[in-house]
């Protein structure tokens, strides 16, 4: 019996572990929500929202914009604010929509200040400017406004004709130059009422999709309608039209405010969106494949942690086994019981989370930092002043570069990092003493040690992966 055991216990430590290294999502080593994905040659561009606020806090501010990029849509960073030479603590970017190329140039639509702004580039990562806008963007001044509300999120279709989308379902034709919308505005029916936001538009073998969002928190859904004609309709609902809602098995919870994409060349399609994370604007991005019935309808989409792993076949250097390192650190936030959030009226749901309150375990352990998770983090007590994290790999190695993934990445980091081979002496490998937005951050030409310590000198003190290579 004993034996038995034994064994069920190892079979379960197997199946944990091999869980732990096929996990994809979340996505993003950042909190990030509204995302959108669009493939330029052979590389893959994240736009989102970048959170940086918590429970409390809600939507009141967030981080500065970037944009996230992967060859393979495993290996993700970034460099630098996509858009530069705006205070983003007196302005607000969020829920950045398909960006588009046309003659070499880059155009984003973007919310800031509650209105859906138009930018250029000259790549897909910026750095952005307003069209027609001032060169330094205000409250006061919005000649680049193409909508007067939230979340609007172009489409062109096959004739060149481009359409633009917004929350509570309105649509309405682009002009030629994309900065404003022309003719007459609709509401797209849908069966599910109720706000509604975060919209897109697809077209595959002919058929448009247009998908709306429900709700919101943890019970935050999409769903659909389908035209066969145009991208303003006629649109008809099809059985099963609300494909994305919580997955409580999963622990995957309120779906939100996404987008579907196919990579170039192909006609496998996913479905990138936001998850609930820890509320409030502590939200991750997630991606599940999304399949087709033979009539076109969507079949629902499966939620999981599993993702989708590399969409891109290439020979990638892998990080060091760490899984018999010991990680410490200066202090660790105490752990969270985050309880699942209800939206509105149940009635405007297809969806709704169970009566009784449904509660996730956080923890901000420093071993969080180095178990191959993007949903963990180590996340120092706030007021430490000492903001450190160690690593100790248990024998002295010869050790390449180290890459760290912070918290809250687009608000910049300064740090030193030290090496040790007794844990006592230590020297320096590298000292950032300017405030850096990128991520990862990279310490390169480590050398022989045995010990690794990070000392955050600015910045969110927290680490969500550190992956050493030798």
């Amino acid at each position: 019996m004993k034996r038995i055991f034994f064994l069920l216990l190892l079979a379960l430590a197997t199946r944990l572990v091999s869980a732990q290294q096929n996990e994809y999502n979340p996505l993003i080593p950042d909190n990030l929500a509204d995302p959108t994905i669009v493939q330029f040659g052979d590389t893959f561009y994240l736009y989102a929202t970048s959170d940086v606020g918590d429970i409390e806090t809600d939507l009141a501010f967030s981080g500065s914009p970037v944009v996230w990029k992967s060859k393979d849509f495993v290996n993700w960073s970034f460099e630098g604010i996509c858009f530069p030479g705006i205070d983003w603590h007196e302005h607000k970017y969020w829920a950045p929509g398909r960006v588009l190329e046309r003659d070499g140039k880059y155009y984003l639509f973007v919310t800031v200040d509650h209105v859906t702004q138009l930018a250029v580039a000259d790549s897909p990562e910026g750095p952005f400017s307003f069209i027609n806008g001032p060169e330094n963007y205000t409250g006061d001044e919005k000649p680049s406004m193409v909508i007067d509300d939230i979340d609007g999120c172009p489409f062109i279709d096959d004739d060149g004709q481009g359409y633009i989308f917004w929350r509570r379902k309105k649509a309405a034709k682009l002009s030629a130059d994309w900065t404003k919308p022309e003719g007459e505005t609709i509401t797209i029916p849908t069966q599910w009422h109720g706000y509604s936001e975060g919209p897109f538009m697809i077209k595959r073998k002919g058929i448009y999709y247009y998908f709306y969002t429900m709700g919101g928190y943890a019970d935050y859904q999409n769903g659909y309608v389908m035209s066969k004609e145009s991208p303003l309709g006629p649109f008809v609902t099809p059985d099963n039209d609300v494909i994305i809602s919580s997955d409580l098995d999963q622990q995957v919870w309120g779906p939100g405010h996404g987008f579907a994409f196919s990579p170039e060349g192909s006609d496998d399609w996913y479905f990138v969106y936001l998850e609930y994370g820890i509320g409030g604007t502590s939200r991750q991005v997630y991606c599940n494949q999304m399949e087709f019935n033979e009539d076109g309808t969507i079949k629902p989409i499966q939620l999981n942690r599993k993702g989708v792993g590399a969409l891109a076949k290439l020979k990638t250097e892998q990080p060091m086994d760490l899984s018999n390192a010991v990680a410490t650190a200066s202090s660790v936030k105490k752990p969270m019981e985050v309880q699942a959030r209800k939206w509105g009226d149940p009635k405007q749901l297809k969806y709704n989370l169970p009566e009784e309150p449904i509660y996730r375990h956080h923890e901000f352990n420093p071993q969080d930092a180095i178990d191959h998770s993007n949903f963990t983090r180590w996340w120092a007590t706030p007021g430490d002043t000492e903001k450190w994290w160690q690593l100790d790999l248990g024998k002295t190695e010869k050790l390449d570069h180290l890459d760290l993934f912070f918290v809250h990445p687009s608000l910049g980091h300064a740090f030193v990092c030290e090496k040790s081979i007794d844990g006592k002496n230590w020297e320096i490998v590298k000292e950032q003493k300017e405030v850096a937005v990128r991520s990862p951050h990279k310490v390169e030409a480590i050398g022989k040690a045995r010990f690794l310590r990070v000392k955050i000198l600015a910045g969110q003190p927290g680490i969500w992966e550190a992956k050493l290579y030798n």
